[in-house]
C-alpha cells in the first residue's frame, strides 16, 4: 500500500471495521460555509447525510472496511480509500488517498433515517475534506463532487466492466538473434483460452507483426478506448534482454536490434510502465514470460490467496491494481517445456484451463503454480505490484486482477 508498506505486515491482523460501527459526526468548511455530515455505520456499511437548516438529506450509502490502518469503500476516486488513525474510541482522523484530512467524532444526532430523502447512493464514505477546501457547498437535496462525490454518466458504478487483453508472441527473431520454438504457441493458447472460457476480448501481435511501433500503438488504442471499470491484460512471450550497467529490463520485439547496447528498437519497464500509468482500466496485469522480467516489478508483493472467500475476492476487484506476474526473475527462462510450451506456459494453462467455474485472483492463479515452475526450471517466478505505474493521485493500490470464468 502506497506510504504504508513498510508497516503493512505489522499491523496485518488489525481489522478495525468493527470499531467504526455507529454513528458519527463531522464539520468542514466550503468557501466560508460550515458544512455539518453525519455517518452510520452498521454491519451493511455507511450511510451518509447532510445536515441542512431543514433537515437532514440522504447523501449516499455503500460497502465500508478497515483495517491496518487503512479504510476502503464503494466510492470513486480519491473517496474510496485512505489511512485513518483513532485518537480515542470516540475520536478518528481519517486521510483520503490525496491526503484530504477530517476528524470524526461518535455523535447522538436523533432522526429517523427511514423518513430522510434517499437520493441515488455517493460515492463517499468518511469524506475527507481540508477546511477551506475550494469546492461549493453542497444544496439541500443535491449532491457535490468532492464532498459528496456524483458518479460520472460513463462510470457504470462499481460492478466489473469488460475484460480486455493484449496478446504478443514472437518466435521469427533475425539472426544473430536465436529463433524461439514456443513463445507463438504459448500466445495463441493463451489468447484463445482468455476469449473461450473467460469472456476476454482479446488482440493478437505474433511474430513480424509483433514490432515496437505496433505493440506501443495497440497499447495507446487501449488507453483511449478502455473504461474505469474494465480490466486489461497484456500477455509477452519473447526475447528479453538486461543491461546491468544501466539496470534496465526490456522486452525485444520483432524487430530489436541484435545488439544488446542498441535499444532504440526495445520496449523498456520505463516505456510500460509509463503507457500503463496511462490507462483508465481498474485492474491491469501484465503476464510476462521472458528473460529478465522481473525487472518491471518493485518491491516483493503483499498479496494473499483468497482462498476462495468470495468476501475477499470482492474486495480485490473493487479496488484497483498494476500488477506483474512473471516467469521468472533477474534471471533467464526456459524456451521449452512440454506439449510445446513453456514450462511456465505449461503450468499457466493448465491452472486457468482445470478451474470448473467461480472466480479468482491473479494471486490465486500465481500461487498455485508457483513451486511447480520452481521445481521443473529452476525459475523464480514473480508475482508483485507494477513499478511506479500508480499516478500520485490515483486511489491507494490495494486491489488485484480478478479472473471469473463464462
Amino acid at each position: 500500500m502506497i506510504g504504508l508498506v513498510g508497516n503493512a505486515h505489522a499491523a496485518r491482523a488489525a481489522d478495525d471495521t468493527a470499531r467504526f460501527l455507529g454513528q458519527w459526526k463531522t464539520t468542514v468548511s466550503n468557501n466560508g460555509q460550515t458544512v455539518t455530515i453525519i455517518s452510520v455505520h452498521d454491519a451493511d456499511g455507511y450511510k451518509n447525510y447532510i445536515q441542512t437548516p431543514s433537515g437532514l438529506t440522504f447523501a449516499g450509502s455503500g460497502a465500508f472496511s478497515a483495517s491496518n490502518g487503512i479504510w476502503m469503500a464503494a466510492a470513486a476516486p480519491p473517496n474510496n480509500g485512505g489511512s485513518y488513525h483513532f485518537v480515542n474510541a470516540d475520536t478518528v482522523i481519517c486521510n483520503n488517498a490525496v491526503g484530504q484530512t477530517v476528524t470524526w467524532r461518535r455523535d447522538s444526532t436523533s432522526f429517523a433515517q427511514g423518513s430522510v430523502p434517499h437520493a441515488q447512493p455517493d460515492a463517499t464514505a468518511l469524506p475527507p475534506r481540508p477546511s477551506g477546501h475550494n469546492a461549493s457547498a453542497p444544496a439541500p437535496g443535491r449532491q457535490r463532487r468532492g464532498l459528496v462525490a456524483e458518479p460520472a454518466p460513463d462510470e457504470g458504478g462499481l460492478e466489473p466492466g469488460n475484460n480486455f487483453a493484449l496478446v504478443i508472441g514472437i518466435d521469427d527473431y533475425a539472426a544473430p538473434l536465436p529463433k524461439l520454438k514456443t513463445a507463438v504457441n504459448d500466445a495463441k493458447s493463451f489468447a484463445g483460452l482468455l476469449a473461450n472460457k473467460y469472456g476476454f476480448q482479446v488482440t493478437t501481435l505474433l511474430n513480424h507483426d509483433a514490432t515496437r511501433d505496433k505493440i506501443l500503438d495497440a497499447i495507446t488504442r487501449f488507453r483511449k478506448s478502455l473504461a474505469e471499470n474494465d480490466s486489461f491484460l497484456i500477455y509477452y512471450a519473447g526475447h528479453g534482454s538486461y543491461d546491468r550497467a544501466t539496470e534496465k529490463g526490456y522486452w525485444l520485439p520483432v524487430d530489436a536490434d541484435s545488439d544488446p547496447l542498441i535499444t532504440s528498437r526495445d520496449i523498456s519497464a520505463d516505456d510500460l510502465i509509463t503507457e500503463v500509468r496511462g490507462l483508465a482500466a481498474r485492474h491491469v496485469i501484465i503476464i510476462s514470460d521472458s528473460c529478465f522480467s522481473g525487472d518491471l516489478s518493485r518491491d516483493a508483493g503483499d498479496f494473499s490467496p483468497s482462498d476462495g472467500n468470495l468476501a475477499y475476492i470482492h474486495r480485490m476487484e473493487r479496488a484497483p491494481s498494476r500488477t506483474l506476474m512473471a516467469s521468472g526473475s533477474d534471471e533467464p527462462v526456459s524456451d521449452s517445456g512440454s506439449q510445446g510450451h513453456s514450462v511456465f506456459a505449461a503450468l499457466l494453462l493448465q491452472a486457468m484451463q482445470s478451474r470448473s467455474g467461480g472466480t479468482f485472483t491473479a494471486d490465486d492463479l500465481f500461487v498455485s503454480i508457483r513451486k511447480s515452475v520452481l521445481a521443473r526450471s529452476g525459475q523464480s517466478p514473480q508475482y508483485t505490484p507494477l513499478r511506479g505505474s500508480i499516478r500520485p493521485s490515483a486511489s491507494l493500490d490495494t486491489g488485484d486482477f480478478v479472473f471469473t470464468t463464462k
